[in-house]
């Protein structure tokens, strides 16, 4: 019998409880665990990655309050900010000291990058990353989306790796990706995506906590050669 795509779904390599004795179960796939041919893994993969990362996500736009914890030459230390993000207007982080006074206006779209601070004023300028965080992918991830690489740029081949994970790579395989899932809660929770460039890791996204009504996921960091963040959401209205 050919497994399903739900069966592939509820794969991952690792498994964790949160909470009150939340469990999950642990399947290695891929063709050489479940007697299936390459081609098949390929063309499964290919679908997953497609449902992954849609080019417009179900999650339109997110406020709410985060603490962060930062560790890179832009921000270093741990802060509350209130958060706005939309898919359409990008990223705007309201960075406050602790007795709630405004320390510094973040706003990001794409790669433009303006920061207010009251001993500054206004600045305004290109970016790559601002606290460890990509800015190409930075109103995603506070929207609960995934980094993903741009498909439309080269060729690319799609498949399970050894421990199960969803794996892409480029048509030189100089750039690669690994996605590691799990299931909470009858839903596809990925718990890791992690790129490789040149065979070693420069980017990783951890994500934990989801929450039990929509699957989103409450805590998360990145770890890249910019620097690393820590995000926990203290609460959030999405829509």
């Amino acid at each position: 019998m050919v497994p399903s795509l739900a069966w592939r779904l509820a794969a991952g390599v690792c498994c964790f409880v949160v909470g009150l004795s939340s469990g999950c179960s642990t399947v290695k796939t891929g063709g050489s665990a479940s007697g299936r041919g390459a081609l098949e893994d390929a063309r499964e993969a290919s679908q997953l990655i497609s449902n992954l990362c849609p080019v417009q996500g179900s999650v339109q736009s997110v406020q709410g309050r985060v603490w962060m914890k930062a560790k890179s030459k832009e921000a270093s230390g741990q802060f509350p900010a209130i958060v706005q993000a939309s898919a359409q207007n990008g990223l705007r982080l309201e960075v406050t000291q602790l007795m709630g006074a405004r320390a510094a206006l973040i706003e990001i779209r794409g790669q433009d990058f303006k920061v207010e601070t009251p001993q500054q004023g206004s600045v305004s300028k290109k970016a790559k990353s601002w606290g460890g965080i990509p800015l190409e992918w930075a109103s995603s991830l506070f929207l609960n989306g995934l980094p993903c690489p741009d498909v439309s740029a080269g060729s690319w081949k799609w498949g399970f790796d050894a421990q199960g994970r969803l794996k892409g790579s480029d048509s030189q395989e100089s750039e690669v990706w690994l996605y590691s899932m799990t299931q909470r809660q009858s839903r596809t929770f990925v718990e890791k995506v992690t790129r490789e460039r040149g065979g070693k890791v420069d980017f990783e996204l951890t994500r934990e906590d989801p929450d039990p009504e929509d699957g989103w996921a409450r805590r998360w960091e990145i770890k890249s050669g910019v620097g690393e963040v820590k995000v926990r959401w203290r609460d959030r209205k999405a829509s």
